[in-house]
């Protein structure tokens, strides 16, 4: 054999050799652990947010000192709430609060999921004008609170509980907003503010016999009422009484009472008595008042809204 020809057995021989050595194995992977939660530094909740399974409920969470909450339906519904690192809680200007934890890219209020999201002009704050708020809803928001009106009627005491939680971009003719909250019932009930009176009002309707409605100052602290009258709308004649004095109307913030302190019998008997009492200037402004308010209540998609309302009760 030649030379030459040796040379081209060693090289196809070298070749084959080369081309069936073992590839060297790589390291094996650490395996990765999906566990649904991520851990989440104080600020990684700010950006916009929708509910997963409703998109007209979205949050704005500007920073931890303020984060809105939207609500559009017939028309826009906000409330407002601060988180707290250590306790993990938003807590709701009514005083409710939720539990916030994160799962993976979302976010979960106690249970529910919200998406990250890009919100539309409906779900941007209604009452800011530049940087500063405006004077109508300072007004509305001086009203948001958990309320006890108390009233007496020949000797006995009644009180009401009232939760007033968000306020809506729908306004009266002077600009001011109404507001709108629970009764210890949970049924929906309507309020807002006169400037020209400077009363704030409440109207629940939810009673088949008869509507309650509430007029009152608020003090400067913003705690109670300065002086207030309750008034009692008879549905079967059309009647309407004359003021009974809130002997106290106080705000706090909790837990809403699960029950009614006045029974139906009772407000039934003060219906009863109502022939022959004085009506001031007084009432019939608040009469006039009431009507509108009526109006406006009875106009607003009530069950989607209480739903809302009550999605955040957790305390």
């Amino acid at each position: 054999m030649s030379i030459y020809s040796k040379l081209i057995v060693l090289i196809i021989l070298f070749t084959f050799l080369v081309g069936c050595k073992a590839e060297t194995p790589e390291s094996p992977k650490t395996p990765t652990t999906d566990t649904g939660t991520t851990s989440t530094g104080t600020t990684s909740y700010v950006g916009a947010w929708v509910r997963s399974d409703d998109n007209s409920k979205a949050i704005s969470w500007v920073d931890d000192s303020f984060i809105y909450y939207c609500y559009v339906s017939d028309y826009t519904y906000a409330m407002h709430g601060s988180y707290s690192s250590s306790s993990t809680r938003l807590t709701w200007w009514d005083g409710t609060y939720n539990t916030v934890s994160s799962s993976g890219s979302n976010i979960l209020l106690n249970s529910v999921t919200y998406l990250p999201a890009t919100l539309n002009s409906s779900c941007t704050p209604f009452w800011t004008t530049s940087t500063s708020e405006n004077t109508y809803y300072t007004n509305a928001a001086k009203s948001i609170g958990y309320w006890n009106f108390v009233f007496t009627y020949n000797s006995t005491t009644y009180s009401e509980y009232l939760l007033m939680t968000s306020i809506s971009n729908r306004t009266y003719s002077d600009g001011n907003y109404y507001t709108y909250g629970t009764d210890s019932d949970g049924n929906v009930v309507t309020g807002g503010y006169l400037t020209s009176s400077g009363l704030y009002d409440i109207l629940d309707t939810s009673n088949s016999s008869y509507n309650d409605y509430y007029t009152f100052t608020i003090n400067s602290t913003y705690t109670g009422i300065s002086s207030g009258c309750y008034y009692y709308y008879t549905k079967s004649t059309s009647t309407y009484s004359s003021c009974y004095s809130l002997t106290s109307g106080t705000k706090s913030y909790g837990t809403p009472r699960s029950y009614r302190i006045i029974s139906d019998n009772d407000e039934e008997k003060i219906a009863m008595n109502q022939s022959g009492t004085r009506i001031t200037a007084e009432d019939i402004n608040a009469y006039n008042r009431y009507q509108h308010l009526l109006r406006i209540h009875n106009s607003t998609d009530k069950e989607p809204l209480k739903r809302f309302l009550h999605s955040f009760r957790t305390n």
